[in-house]
């Protein structure tokens, strides 16, 4: 484990920090592989089918409710593995899998949207967070790239319907915004000014509600000296997906693999679900 952490390349310490603020209950390597570097295109293979993953063990972990009628039906309050994408629903052979159950907490769409959000942000009930990683080409001592991210959250109510409705109004209240601030280089100051841009190219493509979100990043790096320098990130991609009281946030480098990933989540979210598909 030693040995995997030596090779971890940490981001920046505020997107640090506010990751450690949001998932407080993680293990600090599970907050180090969830950010490092940037996920790999290249290297993930088709998607296996997904049907051929066995049914849903049944959990004790449930809790009746009566219907209006009287009857007593059972209602998962868990978030089990099963529910999340598998190894095997990935044709590339996966090396590790970081998994670890939470209590419920904010819906983490990335840095920045939670600005544009009126009012409290809808909480989640109990949550689940997973790590995929490919074998390392290299070495045995070497993680390969992040495959998946993903967190999976189960709501009370209808706080699953209510939280896909304040990251839509989030999204149209401001579909951009941007920051200046100085920075130093070099020993000399510089003015960046830096755009954040959302926009979601797909929707409802999978579950009962769904949504492509997209990320970009732009930058203007403005010197004393008059260089002026405009850098632009690649976009973060997260597929946002709702099935009954679960709602699942995705992460994935390719667009494409992420939308079919995204109905591999939704079978999966099936069986757990209140209620059931």
């Amino acid at each position: 484990m030693r040995r995997y952490l030596c090779e971890v390349r940490w981001l920046e310490a505020a997107e640090i920090r506010a990751r450690a603020r949001r998932r407080s209950r993680r293990t600090a390597l599970v907050v180090g592989l969830v950010l490092v570097g940037t996920l790999s295109a290249t290297t993930i293979a088709m998607f296996g089918r997904p049907w051929n993953y066995p049914p849903a063990v049944e959990d004790p972990a449930v809790s009746a409710s009566v219907s209006p009628a009287g009857q007593v039906a059972s209602m998962r309050s868990d978030v089990p593995r099963d529910a999340l994408v598998q190894q095997s629903d990935l044709a590339i052979r996966t090396e590790l899998q970081l998994d670890e159950p939470a209590p419920g907490g904010t819906v983490d769409l990335g840095p920045g949207l939670g600005r544009c959000s009126a009012g409290t942000a809808t909480q989640a009930w109990a949550s689940r967070s997973q790590t995929l990683l490919s074998r390392s080409p290299d070495s045995v001592d070497q993680l390969g790239d992040i495959l998946v991210v993903q967190d999976l959250y189960r709501f009370r109510d209808d706080g699953a319907r209510r939280l896909f409705e304040q990251v839509r109004q989030a999204i149209l209240a401001c579909p951009q915004w941007g920051e200046v601030r100085t920075a130093d280089h070099n020993g000399s100051p510089v003015l960046v000014e830096t755009t954040r841009r959302w926009d979601t190219p797909r929707v409802d493509f999978a579950g009962d509600e769904s949504l492509l979100l997209r990320h970009s990043v732009s930058s203007v790096h403005d010197h004393v000296n008059g260089d002026v320098h405009r850098v632009t990130n690649s976009p973060d991609l997260r597929v946002v997906l709702r099935v009954g009281d679960l709602v699942t946030v995705l992460r994935m480098a390719d667009e494409a693999k992420l939308v079919r990933l995204a109905d591999v989540a939704a079978r999966r979210m099936c069986v757990a679900a209140n209620p059931r598909c």
